[in-house]
């Protein structure tokens, strides 16, 4: 099954894919986790100068393999814009509030202060990325999460500007894993998502074997509609480079890629150096990805369409807006 979309939306999610129309994104919008990283006895002691700098940097390392890039509006994106990110790496801004260090973490995602789907539009991006938890088992919480989605989902149809969920399952084991995943997908994709960015069906740790693994991608792939991409979700890089192929073999359109390819580089201190790993050994894994997914992924435009284009569209259009 195919969907249409916009004119707006399928010029902005080919900017975000390479030209097999897979995704091949860099994930660094982390703010609290990053600070971690950097510096775990004391992060709050990492300056916001420091956070930008290292932002700058793995993502400058980096350019040169990806399609697309995911940043925070504090740290990220209107830096990298600033600091000459190249017209040909698409880029994804996150809207929600992601202050992980607050206690008790509220469950229900929060829209940051001051940010909006019209504002990451504004600034030239080429989509807007919600991250939320979600448990398909608890009936109150997944209430409050879908009436933001689909307040989120109605100001990207307006500002024509596509979506990427990214529902983040809470009281997951390794009995349940592969249910809430599918089942958290498959809700979001009923709100009409644009694209989802998923967890891995599996808790590889108590199901180690490859072959176990092919199951449950493909039960996503056959519960959705909307592409998918594969997030690292902290994993190391060996078993991120492993599921990204049994997740594109299975459907999925690509991966987003966080610290499974630059979180060696924030373990070295010495900015020559590290330098000199995120050009060797961060772009060797990229390639390696971008590899895999070219060979494997299904290619987002085999899912979607763009609507129905006449010599009038452009009057029908401004009626859509």
């Amino acid at each position: 099954m195919t969907r249409e979309i916009s004119i707006g939306k399928y010029r902005a999610l080919q900017r975000a894919s390479n030209e097999q129309s897979v995704f091949t994104v860099l994930a660094i919008d982390h703010t609290d986790s990053l600070r971690r990283v950097l510096n775990p006895d004391a992060p709050n002691d990492i300056t916001d100068e420091e956070m930008v700098t290292i932002k700058q940097q793995v993502v400058a390392g980096l350019w040169n393999d990806i399609s697309g890039v995911l940043l925070d509006p504090i740290y990220g994106a209107a830096q990298m814009i600033a600091y000459g990110l190249p017209a040909s790496v698409g880029l994804l801004v996150e809207l929600e509030r992601a202050d992980y260090n607050m206690n008790p973490l509220p469950m229900a995602v929060e829209i940051r202060n001051d940010w909006s789907v019209n504002k990451i539009k504004g600034m030239g991006s080429d989509g807007v990325k919600l991250f939320y938890y979600y448990d398909p088992d608890d009936d109150e919480l997944s209430k409050q999460q879908d009436s933001t989605i689909a307040r989120t989902v109605d100001a990207c149809d307006q500002y024509d500007i596509p979506l990427y969920a990214e529902p983040i399952v809470l009281n997951a084991n390794a009995e349940n894993r592969r249910r809430k995943v599918i089942e958290s997908a498959f809700l979001a994709d009923q709100l009409y998502v644009d694209i989802l960015k998923l967890e891995f069906p599996l808790d590889v740790k108590a199901s180690p074997e490859i072959e176990d693994w092919i199951a449950p991608c493909e039960e996503l792939s056959s519960k959705v509609i909307a592409p998918w991409v594969l997030l690292s979700a902290g994993v190391d890089f060996e078993t991120f480079a492993k599921q990204v192929e049994v997740a594109c073999q299975a459907g999925a359109s690509g991966f987003i890629a966080g610290r499974a390819v630059w979180g060696d580089a924030c373990q070295i201190t010495d900015e020559s150096e590290r330098s000199d790993w995120l050009q060797i050994t961060g772009r060797k894994r990229l390639q390696q990805l971008t590899n895999i997914a070219n060979e494997y992924a299904t290619p987002w435009t085999d899912i979607y369409s763009p609507t129905n284009v006449s010599t009038n569209w452009y009057s029908l259009y401004s009626e859509m807006k």
